[in-house]
């Protein structure tokens, strides 16, 4: 990835509204001629000054040119008034102009938000992105210790920058295309500092969402910048690992989106439709399965079908089978139906659905269901490996055959239909199902006799030369144990007879020897009392 937002116009929702009235549309053909020429002009002098590397990024791009177009005529007969005036000041001072609109050729990393908001504020799309590499040049980390650290404050200024321009009530998106790319420079050159920014903004908005269904049980749809940033984190770090600390907390958030965000109005199936295409831009190589997806567009086909009973498929949360939206993008009106043609979803048309009549809101809705039909063909085309597929989509094909009125739709999307099913019915099985192994039959029972082996004990079984003297060797260490043992113990007996013997001789001899003391104490001991008794009668 080189930091350019890079994707089909089918895939995602951008692009121009069609449909519009022929005098707006001859009023814009002038406007967007002169625009043009101002953009090759202006794109001429950005590859000088960026040696071509800001590429237009169309993906982000909406179509405000109609709401630009506007305030520019607005903005012109303001200017009506005042144009004599303005005359008189350009001849007087033209020199003080052209200094004015002239940029200096060292900037100072701004050191708080403000201050950056105040540098590129006024500033046209060229002037903001040459302040931006003139910043990172005179600031460059080989140039002074502490470069570094501001640097990567720029990082964060730049990213809180873009939301702020998503949440415009008119969003500045060409603006936002245009700064993507020194965002990917200084992506590259502080990676560690980019991803702890991009995961502090998924970790706010996942706490946010948590508290809100704590409260009220539902969540809603992000705005713009949160979906801009999960488009951004797509540019700036690789999607296809298997883990990693930035893309996978995306990642989960998006899931949780498709889950928890119920479906009300129009707005929340565009958010949807967006955030489904942006999951498979994330798994285009690693081809992840993502249920989420394939239950979204379940739901977005179930909310076109007028109300009945659901049959043969089983609708997953957010969407229920019963409510008051579920014909949220029906179109029962026949002139809506032939007046429509296909067209991409801008993303601004999310912040302006209010204003659009009846006939306008027929075709954006005709347009999401085309689109769901565009993202079930292309996961159709991801997924068909998995052995799981047809189980898979077995509900997306059953609800396709049997429950949406075809030929209700206009011939342009009746092609895009058949094309979905088409890829859903046209994919092999690549696997066999499990099946019982089948029990072997019983045979009959017959009189022949039963011949068993009787073997011959204590015998030696024939063998080769080799194992016939193993065994004679074993068996000849076993007797030779079998005698040394034996042996040991008649020693052994030996040993313990003698010792016997040599103890009970000395156990008789000290026997006497005390007897005979014994004896001579008796007799002395008779004598003293017989002396004594012999004293007493003198």
């Amino acid at each position: 990835q080189d930091g350019k937002i890079n994707i089909e116009n089918e895939e995602n929702i951008e692009s121009e509204e069609e449909g519009e009235e022929d005098e707006e549309e001859e009023e814009e053909g002038g406007k967007e001629d002169n625009e043009n020429e101002e953009e090759s002009e202006e794109e001429s002098a950005n590859e000088d000054e960026q040696d071509g590397a800001a590429d237009s990024h169309s993906d982000l791009e909406s179509d405000l040119e109609s709401e630009e177009e506007a305030a520019g005529n607005k903005e012109q007969k303001k200017d009506k008034t005042n144009e004599n005036e303005s005359q008189n000041v350009e001849k007087l001072d033209p020199k003080m102009e052209a200094a004015r609109s002239e940029l200096p050729y060292t900037f100072a990393v701004p050191e708080s938000y403000e201050t950056f908001q105040s540098l590129l504020a006024g500033r046209t799309i060229e002037q903001q992105l040459t302040i931006l590499e003139r910043i990172q040049k005179c600031n460059h980390p080989s140039l002074a210790v502490g470069n570094k650290a501001k640097l990567e404050k720029l990082f964060g200024f730049l990213l809180e920058y873009i939301g702020e321009l998503a949440t415009l009530d008119l969003p500045e998106l060409r603006t936002i295309d245009k700064l993507v790319l020194p965002l990917y420079n200084l992506c590259q050159m502080f990676p560690e500092a980019a991803s702890d920014s991009i995961k502090f903004i998924l970790r706010d908005a996942a706490h946010d969402m948590e508290e809100v269904i704590e409260v009220k049980g539902r969540a809603t749809f992000p705005g713009l910048d949160m979906l801009i940033y999960l488009k951004i984190t797509s540019l700036l770090f690789p999607t296809s690992d298997f883990w990693h600390p930035v893309v996978t907390p995306a990642f989960i958030y998006m899931s949780q989106l498709l889950t928890k965000c119920r479906i009300t109005t129009l707005q929340d199936v565009i958010k949807g439709l967006f955030i489904c295409c942006l999951f498979l831009e994330y798994v285009s190589l690693s081809r992840r399965f993502v249920p989420e997806v394939i239950n979204f567009l379940l739901g977005i086909l179930h909310i076109s079908l007028p109300k009945k009973q659901v049959q043969g498929y089983t609708v997953v949360h957010p969407f229920t089978p019963v409510g008051k939206n579920l014909e949220l993008l029906l179109v029962c009106d026949k002139k809506d139906l032939e007046s429509w043609q296909k067209q991409n979803l801008p993303l601004s048309i999310v912040t302006r659905l209010k204003e659009t009549n009846t006939t306008e809101m027929n075709h954006i809705r005709l347009s999401c269901l085309a689109l769901c039909f565009d993202l079930i063909k292309k996961c159709a085309a991801l997924y068909e490996s998995l052995p799981s597929f047809h189980e898979v989509m077995h509900p997306v094909r059953t609800l396709l055959t049997q429950h949406v009125p075809v030929n209700e739709y206009p011939e342009q999307m009746q092609e895009w239909y058949h094309s979905a099913l088409k890829e859903l019915e046209s994919k092999v099985k690549r696997y066999t199902p499990l099946i019982c192994e089948k029990k072997k039959p019983v045979p009959l029972k017959q009189y022949t006799p039963k011949i068993v082996k009787v073997l011959e004990f204590g015998r030696k079984q024939g063998g080769s030369k080799e194992e016939q003297e193993r065994k004679q060797l074993i068996q000849k260490h076993k007797r030779e144990l079998k005698g040394a043992i034996r042996e040991i113990r008649k020693d052994n007996q030996f040993l313990a007879r003698t010792q016997l013997s040599e103890i009970m001789e000395r156990d008789s001899d000290r026997k006497r020897k005390v007897k005979e003391l014994l004896g001579s104490l008796a007799t002395q001991e008779g004598e003293w009392k017989a002396m004594k008794r012999r004293k007493r009668k003198n």
